[in-house]
This record gives C-alpha cells, sequence and structure tokens, in this order.
C-alpha cells in the first residue's frame, strides 16, 4: 500500500479549494519546511520518514505516528518526497519489521499503548549517569514503566553519576 503522489502546487490548490479561508502563504511555507526538513534527513521519533504532508500541520512524524494508521494508500504525499519503492516501504507485510513500527512507544501485555510522559520520573533516575541518554532511553523507560505501581523504585543499572567526580 502507498501514497497518492501529489506535485506541491497541486496539493495547495487543492487545499486552498477545499480550506477557502486557509493563508495560502503559510501553508505553502509549511509544506516547503516539512520538505526540507525530510530532504535533509529529518526521521520521526520512531525512526521512520516523515510524512511531509501530515508534518506541515502537525509537526515532523510519520504517518502511522500521525494517524495511528498503517495504510496511507488513501492519503497523499508530495511527490518529491516518496521513497523510490514507496510499496516495499508501505506494504503491510513483514518488510516493516514489528520493532520498527512501534520504536518509542510502549504498550502492555493487552496491547495497551503507555505514554512515558504521563508517569513520574523517580528521583534515582534524576541521579542517574545513564539519565538523559538516548542510547539507554528505552532501557531506563520500559524499567520505569515496569514499576510504575511499585511502592520503591529499584533499578538495577543505576550509577550515581556523582561517582565519576569524586576525587580519590
Amino acid at each position: 500500500m502507498s501514497f497518492k503522489p501529489i506535485k506541491l502546487e497541486k496539493f495547495i490548490a487543492d487545499h486552498m479549494e477545499n480550506n477557502p479561508k486557509s493563508n495560502e502563504q503559510e501553508i505553502r511555507t509549511t509544506l516547503q519546511n516539512a520538505l526540507k526538513d525530510f530532504k535533509s534527513g529529518v526521521k520521526c521519533s520512531c525512526g521512520l520518514d516523515i510524512w511531509v504532508i501530515g508534518s506541515s500541520m502537525v509537526g515532523n512524524n510519520c504517518f502511522n505516528c500521525i494517524t495511528g494508521e498503517h495504510d496511507p494508500s488513501n492519503d497523499f504525499e508530495l511527490a518529491e518526497a516518496l521513497p523510490k519503492n514507496q510499496d516495499l516501504y508501505f506494504e503491510e507485510s513483514n518488510n516493516i519489521p514489528p520493532e520498527v513500527l512501534t520504536q518509542g512507544r510502549f504498550f502492555t501485555d493487552d496491547g495497551e499503548e503507555l505514554n512515558p510522559d504521563l508517569f513520574p520520573i523517580p528521583s534515582l533516575c534524576l541521579g542517574c549517569v545513564h539519565y538523559g541518554d538516548p542510547n539507554e532511553e528505552i532501557l531506563c523507560t520500559l524499567t520505569r514503566l515496569d514499576q510504575a505501581a511499585d511502592k520503591e523504585f529499584v533499578c538495577h543499572a543505576f550509577k550515581n553519576k556523582n561517582d565519576d567526580k569524586m576525587p580519590f
């Protein structure tokens, strides 16, 4: 399944016809900025290419993260932003590993999505050398979410960030 390609000018003309009160220059600028980000390699937080048309309206994210859907065949994308082999890119088969589709997203065993931003960060994490390290972010988040209901937070990967500053 793949996007329907559309040229920038055609998309703007269609958008203005359907939304006559929109600011044409603003639409053009946000589309051009999103296309520039796409061409410079900006990725969605999940690791996939951004959806330029959607990103121009809600920020740099992929189709899946913006819509929650996996099939973009009823949606447009700027022709300049389509992958060379978009059918393989968006195919519903196993061409896209499930871990890529859910990267940066967390789920319970029942499939309920969890938003890590809604869970407090334990004070232990704030004093850890791993806090804020992008290489440790997923492990730290999983540890935090797993113990969210526990009375005491325990992390076996904890390293005090002040230990490196102690003179010996």
